[in-house]
């Protein structure tokens, strides 16, 4: 089989967007937002909340089928995945894909996926509304492929963007 993976970045104040394919650090130790465990003490404290991925998955399955795709559920395990990326990228300060193939795959996520990233947005609405306006996050939204998403945001009060949304879309 062959796995394809697509991802995107957007920043804060970024000038533009870009579609980009990761690389980096791996971040996998990190423990889950919506399962059991916390993860390393940060250097800064990183609050997490819950409770955005059915509000995510309602968001992300309206504009998919105003495009005529199918819609999509909240999955536990993607939920996992991207709270992953979200502590990561919120303890580093900076936007970062690390190893999403490896990381997918840790996670037992085979075939196409899709991950994409915001810092600064507030609310799960202002995150929606960024990846939209972006080319390569819009493409991500309207993956044909997807069925399931999992979305997870972390805050890091006082160092960096503040607010970090990471949202994963697979088969």
């Amino acid at each position: 089989f062959r796995m394809r993976v697509r991802v995107a970045v957007i920043g804060l104040l970024a000038p533009f967007l870009a579609q980009c394919a990761g690389g980096g650090p791996s971040f996998s130790s990190l423990s889950s937002l919506f399962g059991s465990g916390s993860p390393a003490a940060p250097a800064h404290r990183v609050a997490t909340k819950t409770g955005d991925a059915s509000a995510a998955a309602t968001l992300v399955s309206q504009y998919r089928t105003a495009n005529g795709l199918p819609p999509v559920v909240a999955d536990a395990t993607l939920n996992r995945a991207a709270e992953v990326q979200a502590r990561a990228v919120a303890q580093a300060g900076s936007l970062s894909h690390g190893e999403f193939a490896g990381r997918m795959a840790s996670f037992g996520i085979n075939g196409a996926s899709a991950e994409n990233l915001v810092a600064g947005s507030r609310t799960v609405d202002q995150a929606m509304a960024r990846w939209k306006a972006s080319p390569g996050h819009n493409r991500n939204l309207l993956m044909p492929e997807a069925r399931r998403i999992g979305i997870a945001y972390a805050s890091s009060p006082g160092a960096g963007y503040e607010h970090y949304w990471a949202m994963v879309l697979a088969q």
